[in-house]
């Protein structure tokens, strides 16, 4: 049971504008980077040569924004697992 969202479908804030509006279905975001990766992957037929170059930046950003994310989480890991090693070695045997 999918159907298309409209803009009606996504609330905005009182008082709050939308960053950024989708120039082909007017959907609101909160950024620029989120409308230009809106556009680039449910409008891509349609796109321009600009939006798809922006949508090119904002997947880059996106990607780098990720691998950063991935670098955190296995230094936490890394971190938890050598907290329970100097745990079991030094503290409980």
């Amino acid at each position: 049971m999918s159907h298309a969202l409209g803009p009606d479908d996504f609330d905005v804030p009182a008082g709050e504008s939308p960053a950024a509006r989708c120039p082909h279905c007017a959907r609101p975001f909160r950024a620029d980077r989120f409308c230009d990766l809106h556009v680039g992957e449910v409008h891509a037929a349609a796109a321009t040569a600009g939006e798809l170059e922006r949508y090119g930046a904002a997947r880059e950003a996106e990607a780098d924004d990720l691998f950063v994310f991935h670098l955190k989480v296995v230094a936490a890991l890394v971190g938890v697992v050598m907290g329970y090693v100097y745990l079991y070695g030094f503290v409980l045997r």
